[in-house]
């Protein structure tokens, strides 16, 4: 027997039936789910790239194959006799896009709802398509999300931001003085490392207004902000003991406790969501390994034996991987650390630094070491790749997200 659960947003009603397709989509993250668009609307350039924009996304998101893609006058006639295990059907009304995802091989509803046409076409169906892929799959859609990132662009570094699909580059900064590794932080505020008059200090930057002021400012270094809003703390690395140490911070920007304590060099700290651990990196052990401590400091372990270099640990936003880097004799390669099962997974020949998670946690952005650095989009289960922005300039440090 079948269960049906029902969804309310706002005025629109929702329905996901648990099929064969949940399941298949779902139980390795491997196999895909074979769809086909149809759409009974308006032709124009409006519904043209709204129709193309949700194909992409839903490629992008490595649940499904798109197969094709179909405008009809007769919704019905275009169904029969199709063999597709999901059919996404799309029939305008007014001002109004009813879309409706149906199982094509057990002919059942699994989902349905009701969009407003929007101004812009991309932002519509970047809507659409988080939706249908959280209905699905149980995971959080990355049509919407947005990655953070530093390039010389304009010949200076400056930090920018861009669309997950590569659309709608914005430069975020225009200073004199060196930003970089852009972080963001909480509504429309990022943090980044800012050189303003000579020395490292955390700035902190309004997106919508532009506005920059100084948010940590120790003497020594400030660097490797990590926020955690789940405790609403932020683990970052100062000198001003001496050597590189773990602090922890709250969200005011003030301290609240030291965690390491330890002659060797601890920096790049990233919390676990929930904010009970801080995974790092440390070279106490003689050489840049991997660590996982708790937020108070103790039970400190090492996760990290793949190579005697790792650095770069990122905990995923599930909390269930840790992806860091690691060097395979020239170049350096992706590892991910399955927190549950202790195992570890390992992608080679990337030539990757400075790595970052999507939502999902399925997908890395990460910064391609070559003549010119750009950024690539990796899926860590079937290992697909994608360039998100490459040219006659560098990109690195990026950090990917979705505004609250």
């Amino acid at each position: 027997m079948k269960r049906i659960f029902l969804f309310f947003t706002g005025l629109s009603f929702c329905i996901f039936s648990q099929t064969q397709i949940f399941f298949q989509i779902t139980k390795n993250l491997v196999e895909k789910a074979d769809l086909f668009l149809i759409f009974k609307v308006e032709k124009n350039d409006f519904s043209d790239r709204m129709v193309e924009t949700l194909s992409k996304d839903l490629k992008f998101s490595g649940y499904f194959n798109v197969e094709g893609v179909k405008f009809t006058d007769n919704i019905e006639k275009e169904m029969k006799g199709m063999v597709t295990q999901i059919i996404i059907i799309g029939e305008q009304k007014g001002e109004i896009l009813n879309i409706k995802v149906e199982d094509g091989l057990e002919k059942n509803l699994l989902f349905e709802n009701s969009y407003k046409l929007l101004k812009d076409p991309r932002e519509l169906a970047h809507l659409i398509c988080d939706d249908i892929v959280e209905r699905l799959t149980g995971k959080r859609g990355i049509a919407r999300s947005k990655i953070l990132f530093t390039s010389d662009k304009t010949e200076k570094k400056q930090i920018y931001m861009i669309d997950y699909d590569g659309y709608n580059l914005k430069q975020l900064t225009n200073v004199d003085y060196l930003v970089n590794f852009p972080r963001y932080f909480e509504g429309n505020k990022i943090l980044f490392v800012s050189y303003e008059n000579g020395w490292p200090k955390i700035s902190k930057m309004d997106v919508s207004s532009g506005k920059i002021e100084t948010f940590i400012a120790y003497p020594g270094l400030n660097a490797c902000v990590s926020p955690c809003k789940k405790t609403r703390e932020i683990a970052l690395v100062l000198s001003a003991s001496g050597d590189p140490e773990i602090y922890l911070f709250d969200f005011d920007g003030k301290i609240k406790k030291r965690l390491t304590y330890n002659k060797k060099i601890d920096s790049s700290p990233s919390f676990s969501p929930d904010g009970k651990s801080i995974a790092f990196v440390s070279d106490r052990d003689g050489k840049p390994q991997i660590y996982i401590m708790d937020r108070d400091g103790y039970g400190v372990r090492r996760i990290s034996y793949i190579s005697g270099y790792c650095t770069s640990p990122v905990f995923s936003p599930d909390g269930n991987f840790i992806a860091y880097i690691y060097s395979e004799g020239s170049v350096f390669a992706l590892a991910i650390y399955d927190v549950n099962t202790k195992k570890t997974k390992t992608f080679s020949g990337l030539n990757c630094e400075e790595i970052s998670w999507a939502p999902d946690s399925r997908h890395i952005v990460y910064s391609k070491i070559e003549k010119k650095q750009s950024l690539i989009i990796i899926d860590i289960f079937t290992g697909e790749t994608r360039t998100l922005i490459s040219g006659n300039f560098n990109c690195f440090s990026p950090n990917w997200f979705s505004f609250e």
